[in-house]
C-alpha cells in the first residue's frame, strides 16, 4: 500500500506539473513538421504536450462517414433477438460478424456482417457464462470475445466460436484496500491482456459543504486481473455537483446534492488493443493520454466558449422532474432545482473515444437537443496532432474501427437499432 500512494502522489504531481507549465513552456516549444507553425509540441516534466492550431488534412484528404447505415440491426416489435433492451457495448470479428451487449436482457448476442441473428452467448444469472451487468466487451485479434460484468466484477471469455471458455473475477476489496479513503473502486472497463481501468469514485459526505458547483474526488486506475499491478493512471474530479438546502424540517441544509445543467464530468476512452487510456476532465479544450510504458501526452486544440441555450436548460429540468418526482413530489423537486445556478458556457467538449488505431475523436459541444442531422467530431492521431473534423450521424458511439463506426440509433419512440456506418477515408 505504502507503494501505491507514494505513485499516488508522484503521478498527481505531474499531472498538476503538466497542468501549470504549458503556457510557461511555450517559448520552448518546437513546431512539428519543420516550418509549419499548425502544431506546436514541447516537452513538460517528461510529459509531450502536442498542441493544434489547425487540421493536418488538406483538400481530398478529409474523412466522411455517409448518414444512412451500412447494417441496422433491430426492430420495433420481433423476434427477441432482434429486440433491444439497453445497448451497452458492441465490437466486430474479423470475418465481419458483430457482437453485441444488451446490458437489458443481461446477454450478448452474435451477428452476421449482414445483421442476422446467430447465437446468443451466455444470460442473465451469475453462474459461469452468465450476466447481472454486462457494460464491455473486447474482441481480440484471435476473434475471441471477452465480456467486463460491472455488477459481478468480473472477466468473461468465450472463443472464437462463441463457446464459454473462462471466467476471472476481480477482488473489489483488494483494489479498495490499496487505494486511500474516502476513494473506492467503481465502474471498470476492458483493457487488454486481463486487465481493467477501474474509476474511483468519492463515498463519504464532507463534514462543511461547500458553496456553488463542486466536482468530489475521482481517479483512474490499471489493475490486471490477478491483482499483480495496479497502477495509478491521474486524480481527477468527478461529475460536478452542487448542495441545495433540504426542503424537509429536521435535516442539516445543504445535505442534498443536484446535478446542474451542463455539468462537467471526466470523459475516459480506451483502445484495448493498444493498451491506449485518454482522460478528459472538460475543464478546457484538452485531454491527456496514456501509453502502455506509462507514457504520457496532452493534447490540446483551440476553442471558443459556447453559451448555454434556453432549450438546454428546459431539457434538464425536464429530465431532472422526471427522476425526483419518482421520490418526492413535483413542488419539492421545484424547490431543489431552483436553487441551482444555470451555467453561462457550455463544456468545451462532450465525448471522447479511441478506434483501433489509436486516433481520438472528440465530440464537440455538448449533446443537442433533439436528434441532430450530424455532429462534428475532432479527429487527433496517435502521436496528438489535429487530422481534422468528422461529422457523424445521430448516434451512440460503441465502436470505432479502421473503416466503420458501430452504434445506437433511438428512434422517436426510444426504440433501440444498432448502426453500422462506413468510415469513406
Amino acid at each position: 500500500m505504502r507503494r501505491l500512494e507514494l505513485m499516488n502522489r508522484t503521478l498527481l504531481v505531474g499531472v498538476l506539473v503538466v497542468l501549470l507549465a504549458g503556457i510557461a513552456a511555450l517559448g520552448a516549444c518546437t513546431s512539428a513538421g519543420g516550418s509549419s507553425t499548425s502544431v506546436e509540441v514541447w516537452d513538460s516534466a517528461g510529459v509531450t504536450i502536442v498542441l493544434s492550431h489547425e487540421p493536418k488534412w488538406r483538400e481530398g484528404e478529409t474523412w466522411s462517414v455517409p448518414a444512412e447505415p451500412r447494417v441496422t440491426i433491430g426492430l420495433l416489435d420481433g423476434p427477441r433477438e432482434y429486440e433491444f433492451f439497453d445497448i451497452s457495448a458492441a465490437g466486430r470479428q474479423s470475418d465481419g460478424d458483430f457482437v453485441v451487449v444488451d446490458g437489458g436482457a443481461r446477454e450478448v448476442r452474435l451477428y452476421d456482417r449482414d445483421g442476422t441473428f446467430v447465437r446468443t452467448l451466455g444470460g442473465a444469472g451469475s453462474g459461469p457464462g452468465e450476466f447481472e451487468n454486462p457494460t464491455g466487451v473486447l474482441v481480440t485479434a484471435t476473434d475471441s470475445v471477452i465480456v467486463w460484468d460491472d455488477a459481478l466484477y468480473r472477466i468473461t471469455r468465450f472463443d472464437s466460436a462463441g463457446e464459454f471458455s473462462v471466467i476471472q473475477s476481480v477482488d473489489r476489496g483488494t483494489v479498495a484496500k490499496a487505494i486511500d479513503p474516502p476513494l473506492y473502486p467503481g465502474e471498470a472497463e476492458l483493457l487488454q491482456d486481463d486487465q481493467v481501468l477501474v474509476r474511483l469514485v468519492e463515498k463519504s459526505q464532507p463534514r462543511t459543504f461547500p458553496p456553488g458547483v463542486f466536482r468530489p474526488r475521482s481517479g483512474a486506475l490499471r489493475v490486471s486481473a490477478d491483482l499483480s499491478r495496479i497502477d495509478t493512471l491521474m486524480f481527477f474530479g468527478g461529475i460536478e455537483q452542487v448542495y441545495v438546502d433540504s426542503p424537509w424540517g429536521g435535516q442539516k441544509a445543504g445535505a442534498l446534492t443536484v446535478v446542474p445543467p451542463l455539468a462537467r464530468r471526466t470523459l475516459t476512452a480506451v483502445a484495448a488493443a493498444l493498451s491506449r487510456v485518454c482522460i478528459g476532465d472538460q475543464e478546457g479544450p484538452q485531454a491527456i493520454c496514456f501509453g502502455p510504458a506509462a507514457s504520457r501526452t496532452v493534447i490540446r486544440w483551440p476553442a471558443g466558449a459556447e453559451p448555454v441555450t434556453e432549450e438546454e436548460v428546459a431539457a434538464w429540468r425536464d429530465t431532472a422532474i422526471a427522476l425526483y418526482t419518482k421520490k418526492m413530489s413535483e413542488d419539492v423537486a421545484l424547490q431543489l432545482l431552483d436553487q441551482v445556478t444555470v451555467p453561462t458556457l457550455r463544456p468545451p467538449y462532450s465525448w471522447i473515444a479511441l478506434d483501433r488505431s489509436g486516433n481520438l475523436w472528440v465530440k464537440q459541444g455538448p449533446a443537442s437537443v433533439g436528434p441532430p442531422e450530424s455532429v462534428d467530431h475532432l479527429v487527433f492521431d496517435p502521436t496528438g496532432v489535429l487530422l481534422g473534423v468528422v461529422a457523424l450521424p445521430p448516434i451512440e458511439v460503441l465502436e470505432i474501427g479502421y473503416d466503420y463506426i458501430v452504434g445506437v440509433y433511438r428512434d422517436e419512440l426510444e426504440v433501440e437499432y444498432l448502426h453500422v456506418h462506413e468510415i469513406v477515408k
